[in-house]
């Protein structure tokens, strides 16, 4: 008889496939799970971006349970949302992990790494206590589960490869200078001027001197004098191109081939600058864009 159900069993799942994605060798990033509960609810997204659907993982937590970041990042919210706290983080490349219902012990701009605690559960979400976790990049939702360097087993159709999920990558790791982020990409109230224009950079504080690196390997265009940028370089990678602004000193000269994490200068308060901090400019294309959303 066990024999019987034994071959039964086997027969009912000869359609499918035991599939477990590996973790990837690229060393593209992959995210950890903020609590060690179990996936109470999965990602279900809907058909279409506005209908119904569950657009994250639900895990099982404990109030007052600790929330660490899946991955290296910058916090990019941390607040309360139509009442219900919450905490975002930024990992570089336009997609963010998001913490629902959290209580934050961070705030925007911080720089946190992979494990970091960045607030504690509070109920409200599940019948029971729950975290919400999502990845999204403003207007698509991932299965942030897809990401985990060992990834839940699931049962395919025969023949079914498993989509892989996006890369992501630009984190703070990549950042040319370990600082905080002082003042984002985007329309503000310049410091000095006092009109309201884009901010066409990201302004990271750090002490003057502390060294500041490129993120990719390229050419140097440019080592300038600014009235404005004060002391700047230009690097070209391809179709990008990114700025380094308000450096206390330039460590190379126009034409140099520059390394992945070769020295580019120190950090300064040159130009129109409120004090020490780089400011870090990106051009996709002859575009300005977010270095931080590369």
């Amino acid at each position: 008889m066990h024999r019987f159900w034994s071959i039964l069993v086997c027969l009912s799942l000869a359609p499918l496939l035991l599939a477990v994605v590996p973790a990837r060798a690229d060393g593209a990033l992959q995210l950890s799970a903020p609590v060690t509960g179990a996936v109470l609810q999965p990602f279900r997204p809907g058909p279409e971006a506005w209908s119904a659907g569950h657009r994250g993982v639900d895990l099982a937590a404990a109030p007052g349970e600790e929330v660490r970041a899946a991955a290296p990042g910058l916090v990019h919210f941390a607040g309360t949302v139509a009442g219900v706290p919450s905490v975002s983080v930024d990992h570089g490349s336009g997609l963010r992990t998001t913490y629902t219902p959290v209580s934050p012990l961070v705030s925007a701009g911080d720089a946190v790494r992979a494990g970091d605690v960045i607030g504690r559960v509070r109920a409200g979400h599940c019948k029971d206590v729950c975290l919400h976790w999502g990845l999204t990049d403003g207007t698509t939702y991932f299965d942030p589960t897809a990401y985990l360097s060992i990834r839940p087993i699931e049962l395919v159709p025969l023949g079914t490869i498993p989509s892989a999920p996006p890369v992501i990558g630009g984190t703070p790791a990549e950042m040319p200078v370990a600082g905080t982020i002082t003042s984002r990409f985007g329309p503000r109230l310049h410091p000095v001027l006092g009109v309201r224009k884009l901010h066409d950079g990201v302004d990271i504080a750090a002490d003057c001197g502390t060294p500041v690196s490129s993120p990719l390997a390229g050419t140097v265009l440019s080592v300038e004098a600014h009235p404005a940028y004060g002391n700047r370089v230009i690097v070209q990678h391809d179709g990008l191109r990114m700025a380094y602004a308000h450096l206390r000193t330039a460590s190379v000269v126009t034409g140099q081939q520059l390394p992945a994490g070769g020295r580019v200068g120190s950090v300064g308060s040159t130009g129109l600058s409120t004090g020490c901090h780089l400011h870090w400019m990106a051009w996709r294309d002859g575009t300005l864009v977010d270095p931080l959303l590369l």
